[in-house]
């Protein structure tokens, strides 16, 4: 189960360093920012500064769930913890977006649902 949450952890590592591309770098094509639900690029160059932030955001927590799960048995002190926080912060942005977006509900559970799982896989196999 460690290995599955490691790979999860992963995942969740890779995805959310798409997101920082999209975010910080890919922001000004329409394609893009249509995702996040601006839909003229007027509002979009209003919006870059915050989305670049965002990105940023994004690609701090894609390296502590790809650290965790990397050098999760090279530094078993702390990359563990690393890998955990970093997944219930995703989990937890996932929520807020699920919440305060409700019609970005599937992009919400996309963010949200693997990290948690990778979580609860580590934490059943520290006690199993």
């Amino acid at each position: 189960m460690i290995l599955a949450a490691r790979i999860l952890a992963a995942i969740v590592g890779l995805l959310h360093v798409w997101i920082f591309i999209m975010e910080s770098v890919l922001w000004m094509r329409p394609r893009i920012h249509r995702r996040f639900g601006v839909t003229d690029t007027k509002s979009a160059e209003a919006m870059k500064a915050v989305f670049l932030n965002q990105g940023f955001y994004n690609l701090f927590l894609a390296i502590g769930a790809l650290y965790g799960a990397i050098f999760f048995e090279i530094h078993p002190g702390y990359a563990p913890a690393i890998l955990v926080f970093s997944c219930l912060s995703v989990f937890g942005a996932g929520l807020v977006l699920l919440v305060s977006k409700p019609a970005m509900a599937r992009a919400a559970i996309i963010q949200g649902f693997p990290p948690l799982i990778a979580v609860v896989l580590y934490f059943i196999s520290c006690n199993g």
